[in-house]
């Protein structure tokens, strides 16, 4: 057994960066020797002004890995690019990912906060990490310019109350049951999970849903949430999570496959994801017939956090 601490590859995925890029690097830059390797992945031009920003910081910074698309590809394809690139570099399907989108950062008094003495993260097999997360509001067309030194409030998708680590169905079933804040930037995950994503069908062809679908992949067991948030959200209005509910509801024949795939696997979980799907087309149904309107987005704050 490698005596190596345990540290996530960090992948940030590029798109249309811009100054918001600039601040995910910065956090990075920050945060680099938490991670076992820095990828930034870019879906653009290989000219562009993002490859340029990506490659001067791989100029300061040579282990920074900078892979291109070569033009901009949809969120799916754009995932399935860098999990290829991983498995051809020498990735394990074991390696754990620290997933981050561009306009985001890492929040480095948070993954110094819960890395042990020897630089490792408390990372178990068979477990699924989301959350907390760190947020800040940000205007759809201007860059967020606040005092930085503010306290954050620090949100959740568990119960307020606690506990902090569920088992993957009842986790997915209280989603279903009453959505709440969600997001990838941040989360940890095997790599094994995105292979999945990538390689089984029926296809995922678009990012909603993702979260519930990365989690219920076969080799996890549990969804846990980390004590601190290890990243800082700029939530915008005209972001993916304004339009979050009705769109993900499109994806949500994809996810249902998954689950039953799941279920398959892991006996236990069958009964109870089998009445979360159940339930959670009938709420559709309802809500497209006009019966009833669909379940709000919950948004749980568990207390603020320092920067």
């Amino acid at each position: 057994m490698s005596n190596r601490p345990i540290r996530p590859i960090l992948v940030c995925m590029v798109w249309r960066g811009g100054e918001r890029f600039e601040r995910a690097l910065a956090s990075i830059e920050g945060t680099l020797p938490h991670f076992h390797r820095v990828v930034l992945s870019i879906t653009g031009p290989k000219f562009g002004e993002d490859m340029a920003r990506a490659t001067a910081f791989q100029e300061i910074h040579p282990t920074v890995e900078v892979i291109c698309t070569g033009e901009e590809w949809p969120t799916m394809q754009h995932q399935a690019f860098w999990v290829e690139y991983l498995i051809r570099s020498g990735a394990s399907a074991q390696d754990w990912i620290y997933w981050l989108a561009y306009d985001d950062e890492v929040r480095a008094s948070g993954v110094q906060a819960i890395v042990n003495e020897a630089g490792s993260w408390p990372l178990v097999p068979g477990t699924a990490y989301f959350g907390p997360w760190a947020m800040r509001h940000e205007q759809p067309t201007q860059l967020w310019a606040g005092d930085r030194r503010e306290r954050l409030e620090s949100w959740t998708s568990f119960p307020l109350d606690g506990p902090a680590e569920l088992a993957v169905e009842q986790w997915v079933t209280e989603q279903l049951r009453q959505p709440t804040y969600i997001q990838m930037s941040g989360s940890v995950n095997p790599l094994q999970s995105f292979i999945d994503l990538k390689d089984l069908r029926p296809r995922k062809r678009g990012p909603m849903r993702i979260e519930m679908a990365v989690a219920s992949a076969t080799g996890s067991r549990s969804v846990a949430e980390f004590a601190e948030p290890v990243s800082i959200i700029y939530g915008r209005s005209n972001s993916d999570r304004a339009a979050y509910g009705k769109r993900a509801r499109k994806e949500d024949m994809h996810l249902a496959t998954w689950l039953a795939r799941y279920s398959l696997h892991h006996r236990r979980a069958a009964t109870t994801l089998t009445a979360a799907t159940i339930g959670a087309v009938s709420s559709a149904v309802a809500a497209a017939v006009g019966i009833k309107d669909p379940p709000r987005e919950e948004w749980r704050v568990r207390g603020t956090v320092d920067p």
